[in-house]
């Protein structure tokens, strides 16, 4: 299937297709062509359920990515949207995907780039420049750029809605108003490059090592609030692993400031940078992470349908905690913690990471905790097979009936990792991206909580990336996921296309872009409608596509 330039949302039709509700508004994934420095243009909307896309596209048949295409996918948007109605550009908006879905993420790499209020006593340093021509306002790493939160709404009538703002937090208002760049704390940890966490702290595009180690607000820690939106009971918040979310307004995405959840937060704690919904209870989960280097504390919190706290437990993980995902079950939450080794002198002097944190080449623990039951967890050591469990991203997790834990999660394998991109753009070859990305595949995981003991199994070397399932099915039995997947066989690559997995059999539907394009997280949205069937496939997967040779983001 041919893109037309300004194609900006790509609706795949899975099965016969039902949406992701949460109290009633559907979770679903757009893409906007942001405004650029350049021009103003509309955001358009591709549906390629009635197309001939590139269906059950053979991956012994690799296609070889545009590279700088895809890193001017890493680029400042200059320009918020507050409203604009769209309508299709090719095909139609089904009228049964119904609702809003908001999504955030890196979008500004350069400090200063959004000018302060006329009325602001502090006047910048320099005026907003283009990403590049000013090393010293760039950001080192993309996980690093402020977040910026997109919001699409569809109404059923075949128009969608769109606005896009920044998530203006403490820190970008700090370097909006001054010009230049302030917060540099995790700068030395960048330019060691490949030398830390066996490749994995500055791993590219999303490191091990995630923020500075001081705790609390400091001009170290920066917090971008720029990975994830959640909206949960009518509330709409951003996160980033290491500091308070961020409140919106849920209709023009305005900041309304760092949020403690109703005082359930200190305001100098850190917060996860992901929720995992209970389907079946109707709830949503979080943690928070005290780390220290003798042992760190972790608290459990469960929200009900309202966001009122229905548990918040306290469990103590050994050693420095390293973590950043979580999966969930009937019974248990559960964690993968690295072995990390820390640097007494460091850890007590500059917070640095690199300096201060060492991940051993030992087995990663598996951590069973029971819900509801503070301290009441078991650990289980993961046997080593030559690629580390250190950073698992998990896709899903749910009991089975002989009363095992199975997992799915993406591996990162960095043994390859030589180099790191410290400079923007990012990654332009495939040479240099192989060299700074951990190349990334799907497992699933068998725990035998009684005996003691972890099995694992490779569903797919196709290079995966952002995993997720029916949300219906979260924290239950599934049989398929839904991942952005690379274009070269199994070759390391790049997230690029959209594949449907089906874990049971290990099979495959794939479907890929142009080779300039490249498609981000997809999202399974059910169907709503009186006749959908209600089967796990039935429904839509969303996701962005990038064009990076339009510079259409």
């Amino acid at each position: 299937m041919r893109f037309q330039p300004e194609s900006l949302l790509l609706l795949c039709l899975c099965g016969s297709s039902s949406a992701f509700s949460v109290n009633g508004v559907p979770s679903l994934k757009t893409m906007h062509r942001f405004k650029s420095m350049m021009s103003s243009t509309n955001l358009n909307v591709l549906s390629i359920e009635d197309s001939a896309g590139n269906i059950n596209s053979n991956i012994d048949e690799p296609m070889v990515p545009d590279m700088k295409a895809y890193a001017a996918g890493y680029s400042t948007v200059f320009d918020e949207l507050p409203f604009e109605l769209c309508k299709p550009s090719q095909g139609s908006i089904p009228s049964d995907l119904v609702g809003t879905y908001f999504r955030s993420g890196p979008a500004v790499f350069i400090a200063g780039a959004v000018e302060p209020p006329k009325t602001s006593a502090v006047k910048p340093k320099d005026p907003p420049a283009p990403d590049g021509t000013e090393n010293e306002r760039m950001v080192k790493h993309p996980f690093e750029g402020d977040g910026g939160c997109l919001g699409v709404t569809f109404s059923g009538d075949g128009t969608a809605s769109a606005r896009f703002r920044y998530v203006r937090t403490a820190a970008m208002t700090k370097e909006r108003k001054k010009g230049m760049k302030i917060y540099t704390g995790m700068e030395s940890t960048r330019m060691e490059g490949a030398n830390v966490a066996n490749g994995m702290g500055n791993d590219f595009p999303v490191p091990m090592f995630k923020h500075h180690l001081s705790p609390g607000l400091n001009k170290s820690r920066k917090n971008t609030s720029n990975t994830r939106s959640i909206y949960w009971s009518k509330k709409l918040i951003t996160l980033w692993e290491g500091g308070l979310p961020y409140k919106l307004d849920a209709l023009g995405l305005s900041t309304e400031g760092r949020s403690q959840l109703g005082g359930v937060l200190n305001e100098s704690d850190s917060f996860s940078a992901k929720g995992v919904i209970d389907s079946k209870k109707d709830r949503i989960l979080f943690y928070s992470n005290k780390q220290d280097g003798g042992s760190s504390e972790v608290t459990l919190y469960e929200f009900n349908s309202k966001f009122r706290v229905a548990s918040a437990n306290e469990y103590q993980f050994p050693g420095f905690a390293l973590i950043s995902d979580f999966a969930v079950t009937d019974k248990y939450a559960i964690f993968v913690q690295p072995p990390v080794s820390t640097n007494g002198m460091s850890f007590m002097l500059s917070k640095d990471p690199a300096k201060s944190l060492k991940v051993d080449k030992e087995p990663s623990m598996l951590h069973i905790l029971k819900r509801g039951q503070a301290g009441s967890m078991k650990t289980i050591s993961i046997p080593a097979d030559g690629i580390s469990d250190a950073e698992l991203q998990f896709i899903n997790a749910y009991e089975d009936e002989d009363g095992s834990i199975m997992f799915d999660a993406i591996r990162s394998d960095s043994r390859k990792v030589s180099k790191s991109m410290k400079e923007w753009p990012w990654a332009q070859t495939s040479e240099d991206f192989a060299a700074s990305a951990s190349k990334k595949s799907l497992w699933r995981y068998k725990v035998n909580v009684s005996g003691g003991s972890v099995s694992k199994e490779c569903i797919s070397e196709v290079p995966t990336y952002f995993g997720s399932v029916n949300p219906v099915v979260s924290g239950q039995k599934h049989q398929y996921a839904y991942a952005a997947v690379g274009a070269m066989g199994m070759n390391n690559a790049p997230p690029q296309g959209i594949a449907k997995i089906n874990v049971d059999t290990k099979s495959m539907d794939l479907w890929y872009p142009k080779e300039y394009e490249f498609c981000g997280e997809p999202m399974f949205a059910p169907r709503k409608s009186e006749d959908a069937s209600g089967d796990e496939d039935d429904g839509y997967i969303i996701s962005v596509v990038n064009n990076g040779r339009e510079k259409k983001k």
